[in-house]
């Protein structure tokens, strides 16, 4: 129906400038004015008849292909497994201690607190518990001895009170939680020796909050930072005392060094009509001179080096003094170590506890988790802190 018909470059027969790319036979007709055959083509898809019969034709060849694939593969096999003698019974309590698990981060998801229910052991604990008031007495009695214990081994709070502690007083109240503390879970891959899986295993609360302390440090950062601005503002001052814009203080008045005590006057005073004067003589600077020449002369050059090392290690420090400072004080305010929730079945017990000394009152506030299970308190959990500090004898500050 169609006949491919190549491009012709060049000039045609009646328009020797023409470049058309056309036939000439076309090219022809369109200079002398004549119509162009104009030829309609209609393209037809796929119809209905022929997709039912595709379709037919790949379902027949489909089961063909699997039923011999079945026959001459899968059934061999099938009947050599059922030769094999079966595999024994895993132990249900299998030890995955030996298994290498390997955390994702970010899988850690902290799951709902599960209720205690009347059936519960931890319950029928906090029964007995409550019915048994010299149990009760001898929990509290052992949170304050604590408390005291600690108290007594704190320096600061033993150089102001005194050598002895004793308890005055405690109020603590018993609490019986309706649920046990929240607890966590994380995703990661187990490699065994059967098989490599992804797995999602139960994890401490310990091990949670000391990772959250790693990864978001912010107790380190505001302490860097303080280190840093103090570091940057005493460079800037040392540069704008070079550049003379931070010029060192005036030398004190004679009647200033008066003043001050005696042990802060060093050196000889100075003289209202020039820089002050040292006697000369056996004990002047002619003799000092002499001396330094004498132990100048003796050093040797290991000492000479060590010497200097000195030097540079006091002028570091020197330089770093404050910005250390402020780094160390910074991270004593905001440091707070990595909290913990209690064991599951633990009574919580908490109030205050006030002690007296020689010299003053304390009050602490307490907050202690009590493990019937352990029969003693969960040292991870507990809290203690210094509410009151009270001397005995005040007199006024003025």
């Amino acid at each position: 129906m169609f006949r491919y018909t190549p491009a012709r470059m060049g000039p045609s027969r009646f328009n020797p400038f023409s470049m058309s790319r056309i036939p000439i036979r076309m090219e022809a007709r369109r200079q002398a004015g004549a119509a162009p055959y104009i030829q309609t083509v209609k393209i037809r898809g796929p119809t209905f008849k022929s997709r039912v019969k595709s379709a037919f034709i790949f379902s027949i060849a489909l089961y063909v292909s699997t039923s011999i694939y079945g026959k001459v593969v899968l059934e061999p096999l099938a009947n050599f497994a059922s030769t094999l003698p079966p595999p024994p019974e895993e132990d249900e309590e299998h030890d995955h201690d030996n298994n290498l698990f390997v955390p994702f981060p970010g899988t850690v998801k902290q799951l709902k607190p599960r209720p205690y229910k009347g059936s519960d052991p931890e319950w029928q604990e906090f029964v007995k518990f409550s019915k048994d008031r010299s149990l009760q007495n001898k929990v509290r009695d052992e949170l304050a001895q604590f408390v005291r214990k600690v108290a007594e081994k704190h320096p600061v709070i033993m150089a102001k009170c005194g050598t002895s502690l004793k308890l005055r007083r405690c109020w603590l109240d018993v609490d019986f939680p309706y649920h046990g503390p929240p607890e966590f879970e994380r995703s990661g891959i187990e490699i065994s020796d059967e098989a490599v899986s992804w797995v999602t295993q139960p994890v401490d609360s310990q091990i949670v909050f000391k990772l959250r302390h790693v990864l978001w440090p912010s107790a380190l950062v505001q302490s860097f930072w303080n280190f840093g601005k103090v570091l940057v503002v005493e460079e800037s001052k040392s540069i704008a005392a070079k550049f003379g814009y931070n010029p060192p203080p005036p030398p004190l008045t004679i009647d200033q060094l008066m003043a001050h005590p005696p042990q802060m006057i060093k050196g000889p005073l100075p003289s209202k009509d020039g820089p002050p004067v040292t006697p000369a003589g056996p004990g002047g600077a002619g003799a000092k001179s002499v001396v330094s020449t004498a132990t100048n002369s003796e050093i040797t050059p290991e000492e000479e080096l060590e010497s200097e090392l000195n030097q540079q290690r006091v002028a570091v420090h020197k330089h770093f003094n404050r910005a250390v400072t402020a780094f160390k004080t910074k991270l004593k305010q905001t440091w707070r170590p990595a909290p913990n929730f209690p064991p599951r079945g633990s009574i919580l017990l908490s109030g205050m506890v006030e002690l007296e000394s020689t010299r003053a009152y304390l009050v602490f506030d307490v907050k202690a988790a009590w493990d019937p299970k352990a029969k003693a308190y969960d040292p991870r959990s507990l809290k203690l802190q210094l509410r009151r500090f009270q001397y005995k004898t005040q007199g006024p500050v003025a």
